[in-house]
């Protein structure tokens, strides 16, 4: 289940289970790929699909000189070479917080995928003008409590994203996929069916 490769001189760890469908899952800051082991969601997904969760440069468990928190659009292309190194194709990309803001910078790029959920991404405002080129579906989950990731700033993605879709957790802080693991599971279950039907 746990595997490593090396993009760009750093190396890189990962979890990967179950087949089918590509679901790469991506963590927030303070975090690292058990994270979604831990919630169970990692398991679950992997039922029914071929999940992925990397250890992100920016993550608990990463570190590196090469990658500056303040350049994004370098973490989307990262992305992109993992992928191409893995043969992941047309995945769909799960990211929290910093993790949300790469998965939009990465539709934005135009870089394959079948589909995005991302969970209080930050830095949503910055993006505005860009949001309208996301192609693909996107489901937006935020804690209603997210002092971090404004709720409020989901109105951008539905105002600007073609195909997108709003789910408010009642309670739950920014990392609500820990407040509420539960409905969090849920919500991203459905939208996974309906997303890769």
């Amino acid at each position: 289940m746990e595997h490593s490769l090396t993009i760009k001189g750093l190396k890189i760890r990962y979890l990967q289970k179950g087949k089918g469908i590509p679901v790469v899952l991506l963590h927030g800051f303070s975090f690292n790929a058990e994270t979604w082991v831990e919630i169970g969601l990692f398991d679950e997904l992997a039922k029914e699909y071929h999940v992925y969760s990397f250890d992100m440069p920016y993550g608990a468990k990463s570190s590196s000189d090469k990658f500056s928190a303040e350049v994004r659009d370098e973490y989307a292309e990262f992305l992109s070479d993992m992928f191409k190194t893995l043969n992941i194709q047309k995945p769909v990309l799960l990211g929290a917080s910093i993790s949300g803001e790469v998965t939009l910078r990465y539709f934005i790029r135009g870089y394959s995928a079948r589909a995005g959920i991302v969970v209080g991404p930050v830095n949503t405002k910055s993006l505005d003008a860009q949001l309208s080129r996301i192609p693909v579906p996107l489901l937006a989950i935020w804690g209603e409590r997210d002092s971090i990731s404004l709720p409020a700033d989901s109105k951008l993605l539905e105002s600007h994203v073609k195909n997108a879709e709003v789910h408010i957790i009642e309670g739950a802080g920014h990392p609500c996929y820990l407040d509420e693991p539960e409905k969090f599971k849920e919500i991203v279950k459905d939208f996974l069916k309906r997303s890769t039907a």
